[in-house]
């Protein structure tokens, strides 16, 4: 059949099925927008209301998109006809919409339609605004038929399609263009002046294409520019006379190959830099001046500030390089250290991360230092030396410390961060010191007097006593001292936190006797003992605000009521797995579990024992139970009394009868 036909039918068809659908108005119309999504249409209804403004069709059926009956909707504004299987535009199709604003044609089959190669572009488009072309399979030489003049485009997508290379007139017919996606293609090649004509772009996504170098960057009016998930190993902006006066803001290059630290210093207007799960890395160097192969000695900070090393570009070289910068992502490089004069005009930064490097020396001495900065992320590196000044990080809100190697650290480590308030050490080896008037052991760390820290972790680091007063004057809402195996609680050792403390975590420290006087802590919701040897509870005779109770693989029998009874207005879970229980005489859990006020985990698997027993379920217990028990136990005192008494009363019996016998002798024979 030849193409003629072919065309004429499917243009015919339409027609001849208006009234059927007129009458089935598969559609539901709220105000002037046409709802017609997922309904199985395999063609553009005809709907009685023509004066529609939007008309959504996505998700259907429909494979190819005519004049008739689309062209009866003069006043449609905004147009989906995403995800469908539309393979075939009749030419012209919405030059018959004159006031179409928001065309979406996103996972369809454009680049399967041969008749695209012949019949030219979507355009002309005069009033389009945005246009979404995203999961097409669309290649590049049909690109350049396909879009065709768009005055007004202001927003383009073409996301998730087969693109490999942009030539320098791919978009020159979209003068207006500001938003351009072009993520998820295979971009191996832009060729130069490929965006010359569009000088209004602002934001462009080149993200997880098949870039290896950006050189010579100029787009001078780019304000967001996403070039994430390529294999990048070179970005260099073009070098100018007099120096190009750069837009760019928001800069993402994470997931890339970058070897070493781009020259940004002609970026002065960033905010937003990520340049995480790249290979950057500063030449490796001790901070002391020796060799790399002395050994893992301990590391120091050198007094003297380090110059950033030649390999880093010249990302200090002008005056007040990225002085606006906001956010600054590392993590996930190579750095083994961080010379001072690398963060030193980042006086605006807020947010720094990096962790998952190969640091062993942090320093922020100087007064003024990162005077913005609110979250510092040093974790899992390999963190021997933390010097933070007294007058440095003013704003420091949140440190993240966790799996480092830090160990003999000074006492006043912390007692410089003002605004400090929530502190990340676990997996350290970092022992808190005692407050006035306990020794102070080499090494430890001071935590009392930190007005302003609310979060304490020091979960993994092997602490083996908590002297009295650690954490006097500072009012911790949450402390976890979990995973330090044999620690020592000494009393008094959470002094000063009775009024503040909500959330307390000594998971699996293996104690034995917990010498904290837990119902003074009027603020405690949430107390975590699992993972000890505990057998007794300190005694909750007034109301208070606990919670969750984890007593998980602990020594507990019994949980008597005159201990428990504080607990019933306020506990609404209690953790009980792996203790001994006793299936008698623990009369306050049995009511809590019969009242449901106590959501207690895992009831079913939750058993306990009748004396030398073997284990039943708890839930299985009746009162009854414990009662017949009860019932046995006196019936055989019971009877182990009267026989005593009995075997005492024959005894006495026999005796008399045995001395009386013996006197009659004796007077028989007188």
């Amino acid at each position: 059949m030849s193409p003629q036909i072919l065309l004429l039918l499917t243009v015919l068809t339409p027609g001849l099925a208006t009234s059927q659908q007129r009458l089935k108005m598969p559609c539901k119309m709220v105000a002037n927008e046409a709802l017609c999504q997922n309904l199985g249409l395999l063609q553009v209804p005809a709907l009685v209301q023509s004066d529609i403004q939007a008309l959504d069709l996505s998700a259907n059926q429909l494979q190819s998109v005519l004049v008739s009956p689309l062209g009866l909707y003069k006043e449609l504004r905004h147009l989906d006809l995403s995800a469908n299987e539309i393979s075939f535009l009749q030419p012209g199709v919405f030059q018959a919409l004159p006031q179409l604003e928001h065309l979406n044609l996103a996972h369809n089959r454009l680049a399967a339609g041969t008749t695209l190669n012949t019949t030219g572009s979507l355009s002309p488009l005069p009033h389009v605004t945005s246009l979404d072309l995203s999961g097409n399979s669309l290649y590049s030489d049909l690109l350049e038929q396909l879009l065709g003049e768009a005055p007004r485009l202001r927003s383009l997508s073409l996301a998730e399609n087969s693109l490999t290379h942009l030539g320098r007139h791919t978009f020159r017919g979209l003068p207006a263009l500001e938003h351009l996606d072009l993520h998820s293609n295979v971009l191996m090649d832009i060729e130069d002046g490929a965006f010359e004509a569009l000088p209004r772009l602002t934001h462009l996504n080149l993200s997880r294409n098949s870039l290896t170098c950006i050189s010579d960057f100029s787009l001078q009016q780019l304000r967001v520019l996403d070039l994430s998930c390529n294999s990048i190993e070179v970005f260099q902006t073009a070098a100018t006379q007099p120096p190009a006066e750069y837009q760019l803001a928001w800069l993402d290059l994470r997931e890339n190959r970058l070897l070493q630290l781009p020259d940004l210093a002609a970026l002065p207007r960033l905010i937003y830099l990520n340049m995480s799960n790249n290979l950057i890395r500063f030449p490796a160097s001790s901070p002391q001046g020796g060799e790399e192969g002395d050994g893992p000695g301990p590391v120091t900070v050198p007094s003297r500030p380090l110059e950033a090393p030649s390999s880093g570009g010249s990302w200090n070289t002008s005056s007040q390089p990225l002085s606006q910068l906001l956010n600054l992502d590392l993590s996930y490089n190579e750095i083994e250290l961080v010379p001072l004069s690398f963060l030193e005009h980042l006086t605006s930064l807020r947010f720094l991360n990096l962790s998952r490097n190969c640091l062993r020396a942090f320093e922020a001495q100087h007064a003024g230092a990162l005077p913005c900065l609110v979250l510092l992320d040093l974790s899992h590196n390999a963190l021997q030396a933390l010097q933070l000044g007294t007058m440095a990080l003013g704003s420091l809100r949140t440190l993240l410390l966790q799996d480092n190697a830090l160990r003999d650290l000074s006492p006043h480590t912390f007692t410089g961060l003002a605004s400090l308030q929530r502190l990340n050490l676990q997996g350290n080896r970092v022992s808190p010191c005692g407050g006035t008037g306990e020794p102070t052991p080499l090494g430890c760390v001071g935590f009392s007097g930190l007005s302003s820290l609310r979060v304490l972790n020091l979960v993994d680091n092997g602490m083996e006593v908590l002297r009295a007063g650690a954490f006097l004057r500072t009012p911790l809402t949450e402390l976890d001292l979990s995973a330090n195996p044999g620690l020592e609680v000494a009393t008094g050792a959470l002094a000063g936190l009775e009024a503040s403390l909500e959330v307390l975590a000594l998971q699996g420290n293996e104690l034995a006797i917990l010498q904290v006087d837990l119902p003074c802590f009027s603020c405690l919701k949430r107390l975590n003992l699992a993972g000890n040897r505990l057998s007794h509870l300190p005694a909750w005779t007034q109301a208070v605000s606990l919670e969750v109770l984890d007593l998980r693989n602990n020594s507990f029998s019994l949980l008597p009521g005159s201990a428990m009874g504080g607990l019933e207005t306020s506990l609404r879970r209690l953790y009980l797995q792996g203790n001994p229980l006793s299936c008698c005489g623990n009369g306050w859990l049995a009511a809590q579990l019969h009242r449901g006020r106590v959501d207690v985990d895992a009831t079913r698997g939750l058993t306990c024992r009748f004396g030398s027993q073997e284990e039943v379920s708890l839930s299985h217990v009746r009162p009854e139970d414990c009662e017949k028990g009860g019932l046995k136990n006196v019936n055989l005192i019971l009877l182990l009394t009267f026989t005593l008494v009995s075997a005492v009363l024959l005894t006495t019996l026999a005796t008399c009868c045995c001395m009386r016998r013996q006197k009659f002798h004796q007077q028989y024979k007188a």
